[in-house]
C-alpha cells in the first residue's frame, strides 16, 4: 500500500515539475507517468522540450507573444519595437536557412516588417547587399 502511495506521489511530482519548469499540463504529465513510468515520462518530457524549444521556435513564440501584448494594449508601440529589436539582436547564425523557414508564419501574418526581416538576415548571414 505504501509503495503505491509513493508511486502516485512521484507521478504527481513529475506532473508538478512539468508544470512549473516547462509550463505543461500537470494532470496530463502525471497520468503519463502513472501509465508508462515516471522515468520514461521524464525522458519524454525533456525530449519534447528539446524538440519544441529550438532557437527558431523560441524566437517565433516570443515574437507572437510580444505581438499579442502589443495588439491588446498591454505594452506600447515603443516597448514592442524595443523588445522585438532586442530579440532580433540576440540571434545567432546557427542553421540560418532553417531559421528563416520557421519564421514564415510571422511574415505571412505581418508580424515582422520588411525592415525586421532585413535585420534578421543581417544578423544571421552578416552583411547583405
Amino acid at each position: 500500500m505504501t509503495i503505491w502511495i509513493l508511486f502516485i506521489l512521484l507521478c504527481l511530482g513529475i506532473g508538478l515539475f512539468a508544470n512549473k519548469k516547462f509550463n505543461r499540463r500537470l494532470w496530463l504529465w502525471s497520468i503519463l507517468a502513472f501509465l508508462f513510468s515516471p522515468l520514461l515520462t521524464l525522458f519524454l518530457l525533456f525530449f519534447v522540450e528539446y524538440i519544441w524549444n529550438t532557437l527558431p521556435e523560441k524566437f517565433a513564440r516570443n515574437i507572437i507573444d510580444l505581438n499579442k501584448l502589443y495588439k491588446n494594449g498591454v505594452i506600447s508601440q515603443e516597448e514592442y519595437e524595443f523588445k522585438k529589436n532586442f530579440l532580433i539582436s540576440r540571434l545567432r547564425n546557427d542553421k540560418a536557412d532553417e531559421f528563416l523557414v520557421k519564421i514564415i508564419t510571422l511574415v505571412e501574418n505581418n508580424i515582422l516588417t520588411d525592415e525586421d526581416i532585413n535585420k534578421i538576415k543581417r544578423k544571421l548571414y552578416g552583411r547583405i547587399n
